[in-house]
């Protein structure tokens, strides 16, 4: 088990209006596993992703990552943590528009004063991809289904063990959104990476080994 989420409560609060999104959540994960959780816009999926990628912290609950206790932990300690075992992928790539396609791969390489760039690696990623002639290409240069496949590199460039992808498709057409899928499918085939998809589509919800659905602020399992 790789990452373990113990009765997760999310609440925010707008003058004397609370909103509750998440009830009390158990959730666990073990490595090679692809879970995907479905639920419309609004459910939380997002919240649920941002608290278990330690993006957000729970209004009550805990989350253990790699046997570690993440409210036990500094926040330099937990940034730590988050860059080397945690890779993200968002709806929205957020590439970083000054920055060349090889560039933005290395970005979560560079963060940590101790890591050392890692050029080569970004370059046989590339190739894993297609990409290596797109490598100094700027995103503005680059298609929507590029743009999206260099941002999911950007996830890899650390070797994580977690990838967490919120909406991945989200903004593709159903040509892009099914290659990057067998993006995924590969990534957990050969680096056996954990993966954490949300989706509004039951298309891409089927990659999942496990099929859940976040309904009235719980999870919920779809393989009953």
């Amino acid at each position: 088990m790789i990452l373990r989420a113990k009765n997760i409560h999310k609440t925010f609060t707008n003058g004397i209006k609370t909103l509750t999104v998440l009830q009390g959540i158990d959730f666990q994960l073990q490595t090679g596993e692809i879970v995907t959780i479905m639920g419309p816009s609004g459910s939380g999926k997002s919240t649920f992703l941002n608290i278990i990628g330690t993006l957000d912290n729970p209004t009550k609950g805990s989350i253990t990552i790699a046997d570690r206790e993440i409210n036990t932990l500094s926040d330099r300690e937990l940034s730590a943590l988050r860059n080397s075992y945690i890779g993200f992928v968002f709806q929205f790539h957020h590439l970083l528009p000054e920055f060349t396609a090889l560039e933005n791969i290395l970005i979560p390489s560079l963060i940590s004063a101790s890591a050392e760039p890692r050029q080569a690696r970004a370059m046989e990623l590339l190739d894993y991809v297609g990409l290596v002639d797109r490598s100094d290409h700027f995103p503005a240069e680059l298609s929507g289904g590029e743009r999206l496949r260099v941002a999911v590199l950007r996830a890899l460039i650390n070797q994580p063990q977690l990838i967490l992808a919120d909406e991945p498709t989200g903004n593709l057409d159903a040509e892009n959104a099914s290659k990057l899928i067998n993006l995924f499918r590969q990534i957990n085939r050969d680096f056996q990476q954990s993966l954490v998809i949300t989706t509004h589509n039951p298309a891409v919800a089927e990659i999942g080994d496990r099929h859940l659905e976040l309904s009235s602020g719980i999870l919920i399992s779809r393989d009953n």
